[in-house]
């Protein structure tokens, strides 16, 4: 069974690369059927460890048995982290070109009380296992259809994804161009410097162009400063010198702030709200949004085939014990960041993990994530 679900995946992984360099659009993500084993992640080796900056580094993973690693530019992985006696789960995005096919990176930058980003910056070596679930997300660029223009919007970390989808757009569709603005504390916490540079010499002519905006500039720095709000963006976006920005596609990745800034300023230039795409990051942690129950509770869950019934123990979540009952239940990075797994509470309650990639609207609209629920009552699920 293992077998099956493992193959199942990497097919779906691999229609899903092809989809998205052809005019078709990619299947859905990560629909699996298999009981327990579809849960497993899957066992990655640490092939290179790059130092990207004093708190940040790249792990380039590589399957031990040579088998590739199919991804979308723009989606993550989930690494399940042992620290501390305890597997921790964290979602990183893949910052390296989709088209390298046998390996892929993935960007991590130590923060202050990140326990597994800690662990990862400063005690991963060349060669460990890791286990490591996905790909996952829809933050990924539609099939080009010819000429266009993608402006991509980052700050600190955030420029991962958004390093993925320039490298893999600028080798596949050569009528594309790429216009980066990226925005950092100071030239020291720049991520990737060098490999930006150059890719901007590879790609002469303008089809790769790179603003840096830095809030402690050093002497002499001719580039912009100051924080990467809606008027530094301004400011960049008419420095590009593009006669049409509101005709591009904008990808934004990076601080909440910066992002709510970027929105709203884009709209106020009169980008249409369907050109501006967003990348939130979540951090997979329990941290309760109701009180979980110490009991076990049964849900029914209502499907196209029928009305199944499992009981969910304590501490446990919809997605696992739906899945160990051999129940057909869609999901893909089971931490909360993707939103493959959504399902409508139409009855009871259920405590669900924060933050996660829920929009107030979905939760308005009675929408929780099955991967991140624990019933805290009987209830009632409806599953798409």
């Amino acid at each position: 069974m293992a077998f099956v679900a493992r193959l199942r995946s990497l097919r779906r992984d691999l229609a899903a690369v092809a989809a998205t360099f052809s005019a078709r659009p990619p299947p859905p993500v990560a629909k699996t059927s298999a009981p327990t084993s579809s849960l497993a992640p899957r066992r990655l080796r640490i092939a290179r460890i790059v130092r990207e900056t004093a708190d940040a580094v790249s792990l380039v993973l590589e399957d031990p048995t040579g088998a590739p690693i199919p991804f979308a530019p723009g989606q993550f992985f989930t690494l399940h982290v042992p620290v501390g006696g305890e597997v921790h789960k964290r979602a990183y995005s893949a910052s390296s070109s989709a088209l390298d096919g046998g390996r892929v990176a993935v960007t991590v930058k130590r923060v202050a009380d990140g326990r597994v980003s800690r662990h990862l910056v400063g005690h991963a070596h060349e060669g460990d296992a890791i286990d490591v679930l996905g790909p996952s997300g829809s933050f990924t660029p539609a099939p080009g259809q010819g000429p266009r223009l993608l402006v991509l919007v980052g700050g600190g970390s955030g420029i991962t994804p958004l390093s993925s989808i320039a490298r893999t757009l600028l080798a596949s569709e050569p009528d594309t161009r790429v216009a980066l603005v990226y925005g950092n504390f100071g030239p020291e916490d720049v991520i990737f410097k060098e490999s930006l540079d150059a890719l901007v010499a590879e790609h002469a002519g303008g089809r790769f162009r790179v603003r840096h905006v830095l809030e402690q500039p050093p002497p002499g720095w001719t580039g912009g400063t100051g924080r990467l709000d809606g008027d530094a963006l301004a400011g960049e976006l008419d420095a590009l010198g593009e006669p049409d920005l509101s005709s591009a596609e904008y990808f934004l990745c990076g601080p909440a702030p910066m992002m709510a800034a970027a929105r709203a300023r884009l709209e106020q230039r009169g980008v249409a709200s369907s050109r501006i795409r967003e990348e939130r990051f979540v951090s997979a942690h329990a941290s309760p949004g109701a009180p979980a129950s110490a009991e076990a509770h049964e849900v029914t869950l209502r499907m196209r085939g029928g009305e199944r019934r499992i009981v969910v123990a304590a501490g446990r979540t919809v997605l696992e014990t739906a899945l160990d009952a051999a129940i057909d239940m869609p999901f893909s990075c089971a931490v909360g960041g993707c939103g493959t797994c959504r399902v409508r509470l139409a009855a009871g309650s259920v405590a669900m993990d924060e933050p996660n990639c829920l929009s107030a609207d979905e939760r308005a609209e009675g929408y929780v994530l099955a991967c991140v629920s624990r019933p805290s009552s009987p209830c009632t699920l409806e599953v798409p």
